[in-house]
């Protein structure tokens, strides 16, 4: 079966969930499902098309949850919720959710809002789907998530090596100096251009077969450094 899209489906209610599962199967949408809010941020990926969100849960509420996601994700979110007062709509419109359902709701009003937040979606990044994945050689980025896999092992990058990488592999076969790397990735030139060296040592390390020299980021002597990769996906 084609799916139209993968829904991360978020309630402590089981049964609740359960039954919103069962109507997203039946208009052929895929559900992921979390009844809570740890396990909605680790399931959460780059393949999830749009979230129903609960927002009182324990531990983790909704609203927390939406937040942490809106900094790697931007996925449209919907809220389930039993409150029907402005100042909780108001919170959950400020944290980047897209929509407010209120409990009890009418499943079949739930898919059209599904429907349209999806289409909207793809309609304004239509080629999302494409760009999300940076791959060449054995390796993937997922450029919304921070994730990058190598042979389908995922390589741990910190915040400052992934967006290094970014910009290396965003200007391929272009040399770029140790100041414009600075710039663009410390936003700042007053660090020492030693600290750079430092960084593409350690994702060389964790990206590069230990018996090829330079494979995928080449050294250019008295200047910096250039990413040669040929690309299977094109960057987004």
């Amino acid at each position: 079966m084609d799916f139209q899209g993968k829904i991360l489906v978020v309630d402590d209610d089981k049964r609740l969930v359960k039954m919103i599962e069962e109507y997203l199967n039946l208009y052929r949408f895929k559900a992921v499902k979390a009844y809570n809010g740890k396990d909605a941020l680790a399931f959460c990926d780059e393949t999830i098309d749009l979230i129903i969100l609960d927002i009182n849960m324990n531990h983790l509420d909704g609203i927390e949850v939406c937040e942490r996601l809106r900094q790697n994700f931007d996925v449209p979110i919907i809220f389930l919720s039993a409150n029907t007062a402005s100042y909780d709509k108001i919170r959950a419109f400020g944290v980047g959710g897209d929509d407010y359902v209120i409990k009890p709701f009418d499943p079949m009003e739930l898919i059209a809002r599904i429907k349209a937040h999806i289409a909207r979606a793809r309609r304004y990044n239509p080629s999302k789907q494409e760009n999300k994945v940076i791959a060449f050689g054995d390796i993937k980025i997922y450029k919304d998530a921070h994730k990058i896999l190598k042979q389908d092992k995922e390589i741990k990058l910190s915040k400052t090596e992934f967006k290094l990488l970014l910009y290396l592999i965003e200007n391929p076969f272009v040399v770029l100096s140790r100041k414009e790397i600075l710039q663009n990735v410390w936003n700042s030139q007053l660090y020492d251009e030693a600290i750079v060296n430092t960084y593409i040592m350690r994702i060389r390390q964790k990206l590069e077969e230990n018996n090829v020299e330079e494979q995928y980021i080449k050294s250019v002597r008295g200047i910096g450094y250039m990413c040669e990769v040929e690309f299977e996906k094109n960057i987004g």
